[in-house]
């Protein structure tokens, strides 16, 4: 979120608007009649005092249960307090304003970003509810005005409860929703490092092998040609032995980028091993391949790799085979290897078809 860019408000957040507060409050009965009676309810029973006493009797119990005495162990007690009698000072005034479903739902958000679980929270309230009705009878003798506060309490506390359940239930929701997106991107990123070799770029042993697989499937069902280059950089152990890898590396990987150049947009480059290449060329005849081969081995070797601190003069032998009825990857390439090894025994910097 941009510096100073306000938080969206979580009942925008969540989809409580204006029509699906009212439903809530059509649903408990709270109108505009309940109004008064809040007021007396404030006037006459939750004072600024009387919350406190209510909320020392709710800690004082709710110690008493072992998980939450575990989970309230790491906060500080009387800021918890302190917080629970402004909840209470609130406690049903102006409960058809935005802003009080708005102060509701930053309860359940909070308790579930602290990993309360839910049956322990909603005990919670019930014993909040128990205690307020407690104080309720012993503080009021007029049976009237008793049975009034008595069932507006139970509907404060049934809105209050709803919609902190429901804002929990749905923070859960994003909060998994965000989880599912991290590992799909953690997924993503795994299948990159999988699919790409790390240094040149191209694709990875793991990934060439799965394309010529389906290249081959694609040859037999479609009768169109399928060639495949091996290709093998010239004395390159010369150049790790003398110049060192680091310079090796920028050579692998410049010699990558002029591969991927040479080549047609839908033809495959990827890293066999080592310095070895292996190109895919589908539906490409052998004269075509034998251009596109050269057309590689001019790239590379017409002029010298510029390192940081030097130039190296590189060349390449390619093997080419054309993939035939028996075929299967293994073979295809075991052939184009064969015809790589006969380019260098010819006197390298040249392609050889096998």
């Amino acid at each position: 979120m941009a510096a100073g860019k306000p938080a969206t408000p979580l009942c925008e957040q969540f989809g409580f608007d204006a029509g699906w507060r009212e439903a809530q409050l059509i649903l408990i009965g709270l109108d505009d009649h309940t109004r008064d009676d809040v007021r007396l309810l404030h006037d006459r029973l939750l004072t600024r005092a009387a919350s406190e006493q209510i909320i020392d009797r709710f800690y004082t119990q709710l110690l008493r249960n072992a998980q939450a005495a575990e989970l309230l162990a790491s906060f500080d007690l009387g800021h918890l307090k302190s917080r629970q009698v402004d909840y209470l000072s609130e406690f049903g005034v102006r409960f058809s304003d935005a802003r009080y479903f708005e102060s509701r739902a930053r309860v359940g958000v909070a308790h579930a970003r602290v990993g309360v679980p839910l049956s322990l929270y909603l005990e919670s309230f019930g014993l909040l509810q128990c205690l307020i009705l407690e104080w309720l009878m012993d503080q009021v003798s007029d049976d009237a005005q008793r049975d009034t506060l008595t069932r507006l309490v139970l509907k404060l506390t049934t809105l209050d409860i709803a919609l902190a359940t429901e804002v929990y239930h749905r923070s859960q929701i994003q909060a998994l929703d965000r989880s599912v997106k991290h590992l799909k991107l953690e997924q993503n990123i795994l299948r990159s490092q999988l699919e790409q070799d790390a240094l040149t770029g191209v694709s990875s042993r793991t990934s060439l092998l799965r394309e010529l697989e389906g290249a081959i499937a694609h040859c037999r069902k479609t009768g169109q040609p399928l060639a495949v280059i091996m290709a093998d950089l010239d004395h390159f152990k010369v150049v790790n032995d003398t110049q060192g890898h680091l310079v090796g590396d920028q050579v692998l990987a410049e010699v990558a980028a002029r591969i991927k150049a040479a080549l047609r947009e839908f033809d495959l480059v990827g890293r066999y091993g080592g310095e070895e290449f292996v190109i895919l060329l589908e539906n490409t005849s052998l004269h075509t391949a034998r251009q596109i081969a050269e057309r590689v081995r001019q790239h590379i070797g017409s002029q010298p790799v510029r390192t940081a601190s030097q130039q190296v003069e590189i060349t390449i032998s390619q093997g080419l085979a054309m993939c035939e009825k028996d075929d299967d990857s293994q073979s295809l390439l075991k052939r184009a290897d064969q015809a790589m090894y006969a380019a260098k025994d010819a006197g390298r910097n040249c392609i050889v078809a096998g």
